[in-house]
Parts: structure tokens; C-alpha cells; sequence
């Protein structure tokens, strides 16, 4: 494998984590859809994989519970749902179709979260082929709404402290929100001290942290840093808040 087709492979899979509802490409196979919405009266759904080159590609399926712990996922394995087949092969221009079920009743107050990982298992390469030979892999989304209504709905909160300046969104719903992007501004400053392009997931009860810096060009003496607007979008659209001080 080339450095070139190396690098290709590797930014492919890395897109299809953050791309919108439209078929993820990985390379070797693409997936249609992109995440599954699951409840206690649609149990199951079914991905269509596609492999786009002309050697079969051998796939493994798992599927995971999806936590979010002092900013960071987690996954661990489930049997919550049940993934069929777990490993099968899609022959060279061929499709394979991978059912999801949930095993489970729904929870009664909050949205649960799972992701379908789908890893490309390598093949023996030829003696004479020289490099690495990369499993390529897809994670997608996969929830359970409960039974009550859900909705997110997320909190932003800034907690100025010594040489950085901590900003939270947490999510105090009970169903999942995807933050796309956002820029902050403190009240006194010339222009935003950030802005992020992010689409992060922030799951019902979690929280994500950034770190602001208190020291860069925009900041002047009348910067206030316990006022900040933050102005962004979501899945669920636009948004444009004060963050409130941290604490009691």
C-alpha cells in the first residue's frame, strides 16, 4: 500500500465519525444509515454495508455501551443489543445488510446510548508488499429513546480560576445533544478568544470542558471573564447564550 493510499484510507475513516446523516465512507466499505434511533416500539433497525473496491472485504461487528466519563467516552461491551452477523465477509462490489436489535425494555426517564463498531479485519498481505497493513474502523451512534418525552438541553456555565479559563456545556435532558460548533466572547474582549468546529456529542446527565485562554491578543483590561456569550449551533439548530458563573 502506498503512503498516499495509506493516508487516503486513514482521513476516510476518520470523517465518517463526524459526517451528517448521509452514507459514510471508510475506504474499503461505506454504511447507509449512519446511526440508528431505536425505542420501545421500533426495536430493531438494519445498515447497509457496500464495499467499494474489487477484493472482498472481511468486517467484524460489535456493539458497545456508550458512557461519558470526565469528558471522555467510554465504551465497553453490551449484550443491551444484539448486532447479527458479527463477522461476515462483503464480496468486491457487493453489499451486506447488519441488523440491530435492542434485548432490553427502554429505560422509563432517559435516552440510552450505544455504538455499532464495524472494523475492516486485515487481510494477509503478499510477501512482497511492504508497509503497514491498517484495520480501518466506523463507529456510529445508536440510541434509545425512553419512554417519557425527551429533549436536551444544555447548560453552559465558565468558572474563571489562575491561567485558564474552564467553560462547561452540560447536558441536563434526558436525550442526547451534538454540539457542531461555537465561539465564546467575554464581555469587554475585541473578538472571540475561541471557536471550535467540533460536532461533539454531549450524552443526557455529561458534560464536555474547554479551557479558555486568558491571555491572547483579544483580551484587555475590561475583559470580564465571568460574563461570556457563546454563540453556536447544534443538530436542534442555532443558539446564542450568556454562560452562568459556576458553583452555588
Amino acid at each position: 500500500m502506498t503512503a498516499q493510499r495509506l493516508l487516503l484510507r486513514i482521513l476516510a475513516t476518520a470523517a465518517a465519525l463526524v459526517l451528517p446523516p448521509s452514507p459514510a465512507l471508510a475506504g474499503s466499505f461505506s454504511i447507509s444509515p449512519v446511526g440508528a434511533e431505536l425505542s420501545a416500539a421500533a426495536q430493531t433497525e438494519a445498515f447497509t454495508l457496500r464495499n467499494q473496491e474489487d477484493a472482498p472485504v472481511v468486517v467484524q461487528a460489535e456493539m458497545m455501551l456508550w458512557e461519558q466519563v470526565d469528558s471522555a467516552d467510554r465504551l465497553t461491551p453490551t449484550r443491551d443489543v444484539l448486532v447479527s452477523p458479527a463477522v461476515f465477509t462483503i464480496p468486491g462490489k457487493g453489499s451486506q445488510l447488519v441488523r440491530v436489535a435492542l434485548r432490553r425494555p427502554a429505560d422509563e426517564q432517559r435516552e440510552l446510548s450505544y455504538r455499532l463498531l464495524l472494523t475492516e479485519v486485515p487481510q494477509q498481505t503478499e510477501s512482497t508488499v511492504t508497509g503497514l497493513n491498517m484495520a480501518l474502523r466506523l463507529s456510529l451512534p445508536v440510541f434509545v429513546a425512553p419512554r417519557a418525552l425527551s429533549d436536551a438541553r444544555l447548560e453552559w456555565t465558565v468558572a474563571p480560576a489562575g491561567a485558564g479559563v474552564p467553560l462547561t456545556v452540560r447536558n441536563t435532558g434526558n436525550a442526547h445533544a451534538r454540539v457542531l460548533s461555537f465561539s465564546v466572547t467575554p464581555e469587554g474582549a475585541a473578538a472571540p478568544v475561541m471557536q471550535r468546529n467540533i460536532a461533539t456529542y454531549v450524552l443526557p446527565g455529561q458534560a464536555r470542558t474547554w479551557t479558555l485562554d486568558n491571555n491572547n491578543d483579544q483580551v484587555t483590561a475590561s475583559t470580564e471573564w465571568r460574563r461570556l456569550r457563546v454563540k453556536g449551533s447544534t443538530e436542534s439548530g442555532d443558539f446564542e447564550v450568556e454562560a452562568r458563573p459556576a458553583g452555588p
